[in-house]
Protein backbone atom coordinates (compact mmCIF):
# COMPACT_ATOMS: atom_id res chain seq x y z
CA UNK A 1 0.00 0.00 0.00
CA UNK A 2 1.61 3.16 -0.71
CA UNK A 3 1.21 6.22 1.54
CA UNK A 4 -1.62 8.59 1.14
CA UNK A 5 0.31 11.20 1.36
CA UNK A 6 2.99 10.60 -0.93
CA UNK A 7 0.03 9.71 -3.77
CA UNK A 8 -1.57 13.28 -3.10
CA UNK A 9 1.57 14.79 -3.62
CA UNK A 10 2.14 12.73 -6.35
CA UNK A 11 -0.95 12.40 -8.50
CA UNK A 12 0.69 12.54 -11.85
CA UNK A 13 3.51 9.93 -10.56
CA UNK A 14 0.76 7.44 -8.95
CA UNK A 15 -1.29 7.45 -12.10
CA UNK A 16 1.57 6.83 -14.77
CA UNK A 17 2.66 3.72 -13.17
CA UNK A 18 -1.33 2.66 -13.14
CA UNK A 19 -1.81 3.39 -16.76
CA UNK A 20 1.68 1.86 -17.78
CA UNK A 21 0.67 -1.26 -15.63
CA UNK A 22 -2.92 -1.50 -17.16
CA UNK A 23 -4.82 -1.30 -14.04
CA UNK A 24 -8.74 -0.41 -14.46
CA UNK A 25 -8.08 1.43 -10.68
CA UNK A 26 -9.22 5.30 -11.40
CA UNK A 27 -6.52 7.84 -9.41
CA UNK A 28 -9.67 10.35 -9.32
CA UNK A 29 -12.15 8.16 -7.67
CA UNK A 30 -9.36 7.92 -4.77
CA UNK A 31 -8.87 11.12 -4.13
CA UNK A 32 -12.27 12.07 -4.79
CA UNK A 33 -13.19 9.09 -2.08
CA UNK A 34 -10.18 10.65 -0.26
CA UNK A 35 -11.21 14.40 0.22
CA UNK A 36 -14.54 13.86 0.75
CA UNK A 37 -13.03 11.33 3.66
CA UNK A 38 -11.13 14.03 5.04
CA UNK A 39 -13.80 16.55 5.11
CA UNK A 40 -16.45 14.36 7.01
CA UNK A 41 -13.73 13.27 9.57
CA UNK A 42 -13.31 16.95 10.53
CA UNK A 43 -16.88 17.25 10.48
CA UNK A 44 -17.59 14.60 12.98
CA UNK A 45 -14.83 15.34 15.04
CA UNK A 46 -16.41 18.75 15.54
CA UNK A 47 -19.60 17.26 16.46
CA UNK A 48 -17.90 15.07 18.99
CA UNK A 49 -16.18 18.20 20.76
CA UNK A 50 -19.85 19.87 21.03
CA UNK A 51 -21.12 16.52 22.87
CA UNK A 52 -18.20 17.60 26.05
CA UNK A 53 -19.73 19.61 28.34
CA UNK A 54 -18.16 20.85 31.97
CA UNK A 55 -21.04 20.17 34.85
CA UNK A 56 -24.55 19.44 34.70
CA UNK A 57 -26.52 20.98 31.16
CA UNK A 58 -29.60 22.93 31.74
CA UNK A 59 -32.75 21.15 30.13
CA UNK A 60 -31.86 23.76 26.79
CA UNK A 61 -28.23 21.90 26.87
CA UNK A 62 -29.76 18.62 27.06
CA UNK A 63 -31.66 19.57 23.80
CA UNK A 64 -28.99 20.80 21.78
CA UNK A 65 -26.83 17.95 23.01
CA UNK A 66 -29.39 15.35 21.50
CA UNK A 67 -29.78 16.77 18.53
CA UNK A 68 -25.60 17.25 18.39
CA UNK A 69 -25.49 13.44 19.10
CA UNK A 70 -28.03 12.15 16.61
CA UNK A 71 -26.11 14.29 14.16
CA UNK A 72 -22.75 13.17 15.00
CA UNK A 73 -23.98 9.30 14.66
CA UNK A 74 -25.44 9.85 11.16
CA UNK A 75 -22.18 11.66 9.61
CA UNK A 76 -20.31 8.99 11.73
CA UNK A 77 -22.09 6.41 9.94
CA UNK A 78 -21.25 7.96 6.55
CA UNK A 79 -18.41 7.86 7.81
CA UNK A 80 -17.45 4.85 8.04
CA UNK A 81 -19.28 3.40 4.93
CA UNK A 82 -17.28 5.92 3.33
CA UNK A 83 -13.71 4.65 4.76
CA UNK A 84 -14.47 1.36 4.05
CA UNK A 85 -14.79 2.37 0.19
CA UNK A 86 -11.47 4.49 0.63
CA UNK A 87 -9.47 1.51 2.46
CA UNK A 88 -10.75 -0.65 -0.44
CA UNK A 89 -9.69 1.85 -3.16
CA UNK A 90 -6.43 2.36 -1.21
CA UNK A 91 -5.73 -1.81 -1.07
CA UNK A 92 -6.16 -1.98 -5.16
CA UNK A 93 -3.69 0.53 -5.48
CA UNK A 94 -0.37 -1.20 -7.34
CA UNK A 95 2.95 -0.04 -6.13
CA UNK A 96 4.86 2.84 -8.54
CA UNK A 97 7.33 1.49 -10.46
CA UNK A 98 11.09 2.18 -11.19
CA UNK A 99 11.59 4.83 -13.84
CA UNK A 100 13.34 2.37 -16.16
CA UNK A 101 11.05 -0.14 -16.40
CA UNK A 102 10.25 -1.55 -19.68
CA UNK A 103 6.63 -0.62 -20.64
CA UNK A 104 4.16 -3.25 -21.86
CA UNK A 105 2.95 -6.77 -21.29
CA UNK A 106 5.15 -9.44 -21.26
CA UNK A 107 6.13 -9.10 -24.43
CA UNK A 108 7.91 -5.84 -23.60
CA UNK A 109 10.43 -7.89 -20.93
CA UNK A 110 13.55 -6.53 -21.66
CA UNK A 111 17.00 -9.00 -21.84
CA UNK A 112 19.48 -7.44 -19.65
CA UNK A 113 22.29 -9.94 -20.63
CA UNK A 114 22.91 -13.52 -21.55
CA UNK A 115 25.35 -15.61 -19.66
CA UNK A 116 26.73 -19.05 -21.44
CA UNK A 117 26.25 -20.22 -24.65
CA UNK A 118 22.51 -22.33 -25.69
CA UNK A 119 23.31 -25.58 -25.50
CA UNK A 120 23.70 -27.55 -28.15
CA UNK A 121 23.79 -31.49 -29.19
CA UNK A 122 24.53 -33.30 -31.85
CA UNK A 123 21.91 -35.53 -31.42
CA UNK A 124 18.13 -34.77 -30.83
CA UNK A 125 17.95 -33.73 -27.66
CA UNK A 126 15.03 -35.51 -25.11
CA UNK A 127 12.79 -33.30 -23.27
CA UNK A 128 12.43 -34.26 -19.17
CA UNK A 129 9.26 -35.80 -19.53
CA UNK A 130 11.52 -38.44 -21.80
CA UNK A 131 14.21 -38.31 -19.51
CA UNK A 132 11.63 -39.21 -17.10
CA UNK A 133 10.34 -42.10 -18.77
CA UNK A 134 14.33 -43.36 -18.94
CA UNK A 135 14.80 -42.45 -14.97
CA UNK A 136 11.39 -43.13 -13.69
CA UNK A 137 11.56 -39.99 -11.78
CA UNK A 138 7.86 -38.56 -12.18
CA UNK A 139 4.85 -40.63 -11.80
CA UNK A 140 2.14 -37.97 -13.30
CA UNK A 141 -0.67 -40.72 -13.54
CA UNK A 142 -0.46 -41.98 -9.95
CA UNK A 143 -0.35 -37.97 -8.88
CA UNK A 144 -3.76 -37.71 -11.15
CA UNK A 145 -5.34 -40.64 -9.54
CA UNK A 146 -4.67 -39.41 -5.92
CA UNK A 147 -4.78 -35.47 -6.19
CA UNK A 148 -6.12 -35.00 -9.83
CA UNK A 149 -4.51 -33.01 -12.77
CA UNK A 150 -1.33 -31.17 -12.64
CA UNK A 151 0.04 -33.28 -9.03
CA UNK A 152 2.39 -36.06 -9.19
CA UNK A 153 4.96 -38.38 -7.40
CA UNK A 154 8.71 -37.39 -7.32
CA UNK A 155 9.91 -41.26 -7.38
CA UNK A 156 13.69 -41.42 -5.63
CA UNK A 157 16.33 -40.73 -8.49
CA UNK A 158 14.66 -37.25 -8.80
CA UNK A 159 13.86 -36.52 -4.86
CA UNK A 160 17.42 -37.46 -4.11
CA UNK A 161 18.53 -34.71 -7.06
CA UNK A 162 16.42 -32.19 -5.44
CA UNK A 163 17.61 -32.86 -2.18
CA UNK A 164 21.03 -32.24 -3.88
CA UNK A 165 19.93 -29.21 -5.63
CA UNK A 166 18.26 -28.05 -2.19
CA UNK A 167 21.63 -28.72 -0.18
CA UNK A 168 23.83 -26.74 -2.77
CA UNK A 169 21.30 -23.54 -2.70
CA UNK A 170 21.20 -23.60 0.74
CA UNK A 171 24.76 -23.13 1.44
CA UNK A 172 25.17 -20.47 -1.50
CA UNK A 173 22.11 -18.57 -0.04
CA UNK A 174 23.19 -18.85 3.45
CA UNK A 175 27.00 -17.74 2.31
CA UNK A 176 24.67 -14.63 1.30
CA UNK A 177 23.46 -14.15 4.64
CA UNK A 178 20.37 -16.07 4.32
CA UNK A 179 18.72 -17.39 7.54
CA UNK A 180 17.44 -20.51 6.43
CA UNK A 181 13.73 -21.27 8.14
CA UNK A 182 10.92 -23.62 7.56
CA UNK A 183 7.47 -21.72 7.31
CA UNK A 184 4.02 -22.20 7.85
CA UNK A 185 2.20 -23.76 4.69
CA UNK A 186 -0.97 -21.53 5.68
CA UNK A 187 -1.56 -17.82 6.18
CA UNK A 188 -4.18 -15.75 7.41
CA UNK A 189 -6.45 -13.64 5.29
CA UNK A 190 -4.60 -10.50 6.75
CA UNK A 191 -0.97 -11.98 5.90
CA UNK A 192 -2.70 -12.78 2.53
CA UNK A 193 -4.01 -9.15 1.87
CA UNK A 194 -1.28 -6.96 3.21
CA UNK A 195 1.42 -8.99 0.98
CA UNK A 196 -1.09 -8.34 -2.00
CA UNK A 197 -2.00 -12.10 -2.97
CA UNK A 198 -5.38 -11.11 -2.12
CA UNK A 199 -7.71 -9.96 -3.19
CA UNK A 200 -5.59 -9.51 -6.46
CA UNK A 201 -1.92 -10.48 -7.00
CA UNK A 202 0.64 -12.97 -8.90
CA UNK A 203 -1.45 -15.40 -8.11
CA UNK A 204 -5.30 -14.49 -7.29
CA UNK A 205 -6.65 -18.10 -7.48
CA UNK A 206 -4.40 -19.35 -4.08
CA UNK A 207 -6.08 -22.77 -2.76
CA UNK A 208 -8.27 -21.31 0.44
CA UNK A 209 -9.89 -22.56 3.70
CA UNK A 210 -12.87 -20.03 3.67
CA UNK A 211 -14.25 -21.22 6.32
CA UNK A 212 -11.27 -20.96 8.80
CA UNK A 213 -10.26 -18.35 6.64
CA UNK A 214 -6.54 -19.51 5.79
CA UNK A 215 -5.13 -18.85 2.78
CA UNK A 216 -2.26 -22.15 1.49
CA UNK A 217 0.90 -20.42 0.58
CA UNK A 218 2.07 -19.55 -3.22
CA UNK A 219 5.54 -18.72 -2.24
CA UNK A 220 7.29 -18.35 1.46
CA UNK A 221 7.20 -14.47 0.67
CA UNK A 222 3.48 -14.62 2.10
CA UNK A 223 5.17 -16.07 5.77
CA UNK A 224 8.39 -14.17 5.51
CA UNK A 225 6.96 -10.87 4.89
CA UNK A 226 4.58 -11.16 7.89
CA UNK A 227 7.23 -12.73 10.21
CA UNK A 228 8.05 -9.20 11.46
CA UNK A 229 4.20 -8.01 11.08
CA UNK A 230 3.32 -5.41 14.01
CA UNK A 231 7.24 -5.19 14.98
CA UNK A 232 9.67 -2.04 15.41
CA UNK A 233 12.57 -3.83 14.33
CA UNK A 234 16.55 -3.32 13.87
CA UNK A 235 17.70 -2.58 10.48
CA UNK A 236 21.34 -1.39 11.38
CA UNK A 237 22.14 -4.25 8.73
CA UNK A 238 19.60 -6.21 6.32
CA UNK A 239 17.89 -9.20 7.95
CA UNK A 240 18.01 -11.88 5.35
CA UNK A 241 16.06 -14.93 5.85
CA UNK A 242 15.77 -18.17 3.31
CA UNK A 243 11.97 -19.68 3.32
CA UNK A 244 11.59 -23.37 2.90
CA UNK A 245 8.18 -24.49 2.00
CA UNK A 246 6.05 -26.44 0.02
CA UNK A 247 4.30 -24.33 -2.56
CA UNK A 248 0.20 -24.12 -3.62
CA UNK A 249 -1.14 -23.04 -6.81
CA UNK A 250 -4.09 -23.05 -8.54
CA UNK A 251 -2.07 -22.47 -12.46
CA UNK A 252 -4.95 -20.77 -14.30
CA UNK A 253 -2.75 -20.74 -16.80
CA UNK A 254 -1.36 -24.36 -16.37
CA UNK A 255 -2.93 -25.68 -19.53
CA UNK A 256 -1.29 -22.91 -21.62
CA UNK A 257 2.08 -21.96 -22.29
CA UNK A 258 4.64 -24.29 -21.38
CA UNK A 259 1.75 -26.19 -19.89
CA UNK A 260 3.60 -29.62 -20.18
CA UNK A 261 4.94 -31.94 -17.18
CA UNK A 262 6.60 -30.22 -14.48
CA UNK A 263 6.79 -27.01 -15.64
CA UNK A 264 3.44 -25.71 -14.73
CA UNK A 265 2.03 -27.53 -11.48
CA UNK A 266 -0.16 -26.96 -8.45
CA UNK A 267 2.25 -28.32 -6.04
CA UNK A 268 6.13 -28.10 -5.63
CA UNK A 269 8.57 -27.22 -2.87
CA UNK A 270 10.66 -23.61 -3.08
CA UNK A 271 14.04 -22.06 -1.31
CA UNK A 272 12.83 -18.21 -1.02
CA UNK A 273 15.40 -15.83 -0.68
CA UNK A 274 14.08 -13.18 1.67
CA UNK A 275 15.43 -9.46 2.57
CA UNK A 276 13.89 -6.03 5.11
CA UNK A 277 16.00 -3.25 4.26
CA UNK A 278 15.75 0.37 4.88
CA UNK A 279 14.94 2.76 2.10
CA UNK A 280 19.05 3.57 1.17
CA UNK A 281 20.20 -0.49 0.76
CA UNK A 282 17.08 -1.66 -1.34
CA UNK A 283 18.29 -1.16 -4.78
CA UNK A 284 21.51 -2.79 -3.61
CA UNK A 285 20.22 -5.33 -2.25
CA UNK A 286 18.02 -6.58 -4.81
CA UNK A 287 21.35 -6.44 -7.49
CA UNK A 288 22.65 -8.94 -4.31
CA UNK A 289 19.72 -11.60 -4.34
CA UNK A 290 20.20 -11.57 -8.32
CA UNK A 291 23.68 -12.18 -7.97
CA UNK A 292 22.93 -14.68 -5.49
CA UNK A 293 20.03 -16.62 -8.04
CA UNK A 294 22.97 -16.41 -10.73
CA UNK A 295 26.03 -17.95 -8.65
CA UNK A 296 23.54 -21.10 -8.00
CA UNK A 297 22.60 -21.06 -11.84
CA UNK A 298 26.16 -20.76 -12.77
CA UNK A 299 26.65 -23.95 -10.11
CA UNK A 300 24.17 -26.28 -11.89
CA UNK A 301 25.91 -25.00 -15.69
CA UNK A 302 23.24 -24.07 -16.91
CA UNK A 303 23.15 -21.39 -19.89
CA UNK A 304 20.31 -18.42 -18.97
CA UNK A 305 19.89 -14.88 -19.51
CA UNK A 306 18.67 -11.75 -17.12
CA UNK A 307 15.10 -10.15 -18.21
CA UNK A 308 14.12 -7.16 -16.69
CA UNK A 309 10.26 -7.46 -16.36
CA UNK A 310 7.82 -4.92 -17.80
CA UNK A 311 5.26 -2.89 -16.22
CA UNK A 312 2.43 -5.13 -17.14
CA UNK A 313 3.99 -7.98 -16.50
CA UNK A 314 4.17 -7.55 -12.88
CA UNK A 315 2.53 -8.34 -9.10
CA UNK A 316 1.00 -5.22 -7.64
CA UNK A 317 3.37 -4.96 -4.83
CA UNK A 318 6.65 -4.86 -7.19
CA UNK A 319 8.45 -1.68 -8.01
CA UNK A 320 10.80 -3.58 -9.76
CA UNK A 321 11.65 -7.17 -10.89
CA UNK A 322 14.11 -9.65 -12.49
CA UNK A 323 13.54 -12.61 -14.08
CA UNK A 324 16.34 -15.63 -14.54
CA UNK A 325 15.36 -17.75 -17.75
CA UNK A 326 16.90 -20.87 -18.31
CA UNK A 327 17.60 -22.34 -21.69
CA UNK A 328 15.64 -25.00 -22.70
CA UNK A 329 17.79 -27.14 -25.33
CA UNK A 330 14.52 -29.43 -26.62
CA UNK A 331 12.28 -26.33 -27.00
CA UNK A 332 15.57 -23.61 -28.37
CA UNK A 333 13.91 -20.61 -26.26
CA UNK A 334 14.49 -19.57 -22.71
CA UNK A 335 12.14 -20.32 -19.95
CA UNK A 336 11.46 -18.51 -16.47
CA UNK A 337 13.45 -20.38 -13.57
CA UNK A 338 13.82 -18.02 -10.69
CA UNK A 339 13.12 -13.90 -10.04
CA UNK A 340 13.47 -11.23 -7.69
CA UNK A 341 11.43 -8.14 -7.14
CA UNK A 342 11.89 -5.17 -4.46
CA UNK A 343 8.57 -4.04 -3.94
CA UNK A 344 9.90 -1.03 -1.25
CA UNK A 345 7.37 -0.22 1.74
CA UNK A 346 4.55 -1.22 0.45
CA UNK A 347 3.72 -4.93 1.83
CA UNK A 348 5.55 -3.19 4.85
CA UNK A 349 3.11 -0.39 5.24
CA UNK A 350 0.25 -2.74 5.23
CA UNK A 351 1.58 -5.14 7.31
CA UNK A 352 3.10 -2.86 9.89
CA UNK A 353 6.43 -3.65 9.98
CA UNK A 354 9.01 -0.54 10.68
CA UNK A 355 12.57 0.12 11.81
CA UNK A 356 14.10 3.43 13.99
CA UNK A 357 16.61 5.84 11.85
CA UNK A 358 19.64 7.53 13.86
CA UNK A 359 17.39 10.53 15.16
CA UNK A 360 14.77 7.59 16.51
CA UNK A 361 12.46 8.54 13.81
CA UNK A 362 10.00 5.31 12.82
CA UNK A 363 9.97 3.98 9.17
CA UNK A 364 8.46 1.37 6.96
CA UNK A 365 11.10 -1.32 5.95
CA UNK A 366 11.24 -2.39 2.27
CA UNK A 367 10.77 -5.72 1.59
CA UNK A 368 12.81 -7.59 -1.43
CA UNK A 369 12.25 -11.58 -2.34
CA UNK A 370 13.63 -13.46 -4.71
CA UNK A 371 13.76 -17.78 -5.66
CA UNK A 372 16.90 -19.39 -5.07
CA UNK A 373 15.46 -23.00 -6.37
CA UNK A 374 12.33 -25.08 -7.04
CA UNK A 375 12.08 -29.02 -7.66
CA UNK A 376 10.71 -28.33 -10.79
CA UNK A 377 11.59 -26.18 -13.08
CA UNK A 378 15.24 -26.08 -11.74
CA UNK A 379 14.88 -29.68 -12.16
CA UNK A 380 14.02 -29.49 -15.72
CA UNK A 381 16.77 -27.25 -16.58
CA UNK A 382 19.06 -29.60 -14.77
CA UNK A 383 17.94 -32.73 -16.62
CA UNK A 384 17.42 -31.37 -20.13
CA UNK A 385 20.57 -29.51 -20.37
CA UNK A 386 23.04 -32.11 -19.33
CA UNK A 387 21.46 -35.38 -20.79
CA UNK A 388 23.89 -37.27 -23.82
CA UNK A 389 22.86 -39.60 -26.39
CA UNK A 390 22.56 -42.66 -24.37
CA UNK A 391 19.71 -41.16 -22.34
CA UNK A 392 21.93 -40.74 -19.26
CA UNK A 393 22.24 -37.39 -17.46
CA UNK A 394 25.92 -36.00 -16.15
CA UNK A 395 25.53 -34.20 -12.00
CA UNK A 396 26.97 -30.92 -12.78
CA UNK A 397 30.71 -30.95 -10.99
CA UNK A 398 29.28 -28.51 -7.81
CA UNK A 399 26.03 -30.48 -7.53
CA UNK A 400 27.92 -34.51 -7.08
CA UNK A 401 29.42 -33.60 -3.67
CA UNK A 402 25.80 -33.60 -2.72
CA UNK A 403 24.33 -35.92 -5.04
CA UNK A 404 27.16 -38.52 -4.67
CA UNK A 405 27.56 -39.34 -8.31
CA UNK A 406 28.77 -38.10 -11.61
CA UNK A 407 25.28 -39.42 -13.56
CA UNK A 408 21.79 -39.44 -12.62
Amino acid sequence: MLDIKFVRDNPELVHDSIKKRGSKLKLDDLLKTDSERLELLTRTEGLRSQLKVDGKPSDEELIKLREVRSQYEIESKKLETLQERFDELMMGLPNILADDTPIGGEEANRIERTEGEPTEFDFEPRDHMQLSEIHDLVNFEAGAKVSGNKFYFLRPKAVKLWQAVLRLAQDIAEQAGHQTMLVPQLVNEKVAVGTGYLPKGEEADNYRDKEQGLVMIATSELPLTAYHMDEIIDLGEPIRYGGLSTCYRLEGSAYGKFAKGLYRVHQFDKLEMYSFTNAEQSDDELQRILATEEKIVQALEIPYHISRTASGDMSAPAYQKYDIEYYSPTDKIYRELTSCSNCTDFQARRLNVRYRDKEGKLHMVHTLNGTAVTSTRTLIAIIENHQTEDGSVRIPHALQKYYGKETL
